[in-house]
């Protein structure tokens, strides 16, 4: 049967990432030192078994390789399996951190009982609830519902637990806390492994991470501290897990308690439509955004306000209130604090709550907040003459929308993540290429020179970047764009792509668009029209959408069938450079399979088909609203995100 005729939902494995960004909000406090002295990390964990006996002089390079050797470069984030099991092993298991009792039970069933854990579960179960009460058509069951509902089961199964899927240094984080030097931390995700039908095993669209003070004792502390992120960054596996659990090391005994939380923040995809229900849009998600401090009087975990992430509907109701906010917003020294992206919203303005929805990322209003509240006229009169990054109210707007938590999290992410782990190289089907974001990978080198200025005694450049675009970003394939106004002027396409305003709302297509191939090129959009937004996103649209050309051979598959934007595909014989064979489900076939509760990977078998997809990798992502899915060869491919089984709350065996 041709291409054309069949109704088409990739279900490859792919990239995902969540990053976790500061989004909550609590007045910063001195952490606890576990009492390391980080200026002697990794002295003895660097020693071969064929190199010197005793400790490197004092002159040596701060990550102990020889002089004439290139250093390596510090260690930003964890994502290795092996090291990442053995920190578990060593007390880093989400139990343990949660409770703050090693040895804590990983099961979620026993670990539920805790009322750690449980307080934390009764907050995000009265927000399923309160979608199920408010949407009738949502439920737990591909068969039954519509809109599939994630269930609240899984947070007290005893199949189901939170792996540790990600550590990151976010020294880079200095300015949110008077008193440290900036935070680490810990990533899990949410993860099964059924007894009943055998074989059942995923990981879920949900991540936990704790947000931890990094100490700052005394005034060569981050010194220290970068150092021995220094030092990280030449070790592996068990090793690297050993020396950052020693004595020594950024991730030392007491490093992970308590009185170093800062918060704990969570990222859950409560709600699915597919594409059937929303055609226009390729389908809809929605993820509660939620963050919990250590309340020891009481013996649980409590809200917390979200790091800027204004209260929508409270200031909405108050026009005094909001009009505290925009003049707060309009100060001299807080513009150029919003300027270097280091601002920190009064707490009177925050949110403990908040949805991040899509596709179509900043297209849609629930992901810009403060778009929401404000029009760009509101700070006409506001003086924007002495700011590096935002050169007009448009860009001041789009500024304060990704400080926010949805508005970070759909800004070159993953379908609402940044990082979401690694998964086990022999696993062929439902598996990420890559492990992180477009956003994270751009962010890298950034953070890393901040850690390098630091680990030489020098002052780093703590501005950060719109989370968009990165500073000197060379404007790939996907990448964000200018189409006009000043505070982007920067954000030019590499050569052989122009800037497309795409699927941007009618008022903002001469902001930012996307950079795309001049020609038509496998992987690219075909069906573009611009997005109607609204405060609602169960009122958002896309307007009729006019069919692109595809390259010879080419066909497009459309929103209706899953693809945002449309996307051009072919076959696997005579591929161009950019394109990469791949497996294509036919789609009702595939969800009629599902809804019969047969296996991902057994309905995956009966129903595929080979297609030319796009290629991709780390250092050449896909564009919004699409991941890089591992296909049988190895390679990267870009698909929609919600034909990986491991990304969509439904079609997951019963809790």
């Amino acid at each position: 049967m041709p291409l054309r005729r069949l109704r088409l939902a990739v279900v490859l494995a792919a990239l995902a990432g969540a990053s976790f960004t500061g989004c909550s909000r609590w007045p910063a406090e001195r952490p606890s030192a576990p009492g390391q002295d980080v200026a002697r990390a990794g002295d003895a964990a660097l020693q071969q078994p064929s190199g010197p006996s005793g400790p490197p002089p004092a002159d040596a390079p701060a990550h102990g390789a020889a002089p004439h050797e290139p250093a390596p470069p510090p260690l930003l984030r964890i994502t290795d399996r092996a090291a990442l099991a053995a920190l578990e092993a060593a007390g880093l298991d989400f139990g343990s951190v949660l409770t703050g009792a090693p040895g804590a039970p990983s099961a979620l069933a026993a670990l539920s009982r805790t009322p750690e854990l449980a307080s934390v579960a009764r907050m995000l179960v009265d927000d399923l609830r309160q979608v199920q009460r408010a949407d009738p058509r949502s439920g737990t069951s591909v068969a039954r519902h519509a809109h599939r509902l994630f269930d609240e089961r899984w947070l007290s199964a005893g199949s189901a637990r939170f792996e540790l899927v990600g550590v990151t240094s976010r020294m880079d984080r200095r300015p949110f806390h008077a008193a440290g030097c900036g935070e680490t931390r810990l990533v899990y995700r949410l993860a099964y492994a059924a007894e009943a039908p055998a074989g059942a095993r995923s990981r879920l669209p949900m991540t936990a991470a704790f947000e931890l003070l990094a100490p700052a004792d005394d005034a060569r502390s981050c010194r220290r501290l970068a150092q021995a992120w220094s030092r990280a960054g030449a070790l592996s596996g068990p090793d690297l897990a050993r020396f950052l659990t020693s004595p020594d090391g950024p991730l030392a005994p007491g490093a992970a308690s308590r009185a170093n939380l800062s918060r704990l923040v969570v990222n859950l995809q409560s709600v699915r439509w597919p594409s059937t229900v929303r055609p226009d849009l390729g389908g809809h998600a929605e993820y509660v955004l939620r963050a919990f401090r250590w309340d020891a009087g009481a013996g649980r975990y409590a809200p917390l306000a979200l790091e800027n992430t204004p209260d929508v509907a409270r200031l909405s109701r108050d026009p005094r209130q909001r009009e505290r906010l925009r003049a707060w917003l309009s100060a001299p020294e807080n513009l150029a604090r919003i300027d270097s992206g280091t601002a920190l919203l009064p707490g009177e303005f925050l949110a403990t709550k908040a949805l991040s929805a899509t596709p179509h990322g900043l297209a849609r209003r629930v992901n810009r907040p403060f778009r929401v509240l404000f029009e760009p006229r509101d700070f006409d009169g506001v003086d924007l003459g002495g700011l590096s990054r935002v050169r007009s109210p448009e860009g001041l707007i789009r500024r304060l929308d990704q400080m926010t938590c949805p508005g970070c999290h759909q800004s070159g992410s993953v379908a609402g993540f940044h990082l979401l782990g690694e998964d086990d190289p022999a696993r062929a089907l439902d598996a990420l290429h890559t492990a992180e974001s477009a956003h994270l990978a751009g962010d890298l080198p950034r953070r890393r020179a901040v850690v390098e200025a630091l680990a030489r005694g020098a002052a780093p450049d703590e501005a950060v970047p719109f989370p968009e675009r990165g500073d000197g970003a060379r404007g790939g394939y996907g990448a964000r764009c200018g189409l006009g106004d000043p505070s982007f002027a920067g954000w030019t396409c590499a050569e052989g792509l122009v800037c497309s305003a795409y699927d941007a709302p009618r008022e903002d297509r001469a902001t930012v668009g996307v950079c795309l191939p001049a020609a038509p090129e496998i992987g690219d959009p075909c069906q573009v029209g611009a997005v109607v937004p609204h405060a609602d996103p169960h009122r958002d649209r896309a307007a009729a959408a006019q069919a692109g050309a595809c390259p010879p051979a080419a066909v497009c598959n459309t929103s209706p069938v899953g693809f945002p934007g449309g996307m051009c595909t072919g076959s696997c014989v005579g591929l161009p450079e950019e394109g990469v064979c791949g497996a294509i489900a036919v789609l009702d076939p595939f969800n009629r399979c599902l809804a019969r509760g047969t296996l991902f990977t057994e309905c995956l078998s009966r129903h595929a088909a080979p297609a030319g997809l796009r290629r991709c990798s780390i250092e050449e992502p896909c564009r919004e609203d699409y991941v890089c899915a591992r296909t049988s060869s190895g390679e990267g491919a870009c698909i929609p995100p919600y034909f990986l089984f491991q990304l969509r709350v439904d079609g997951h065996a019963v809790p």
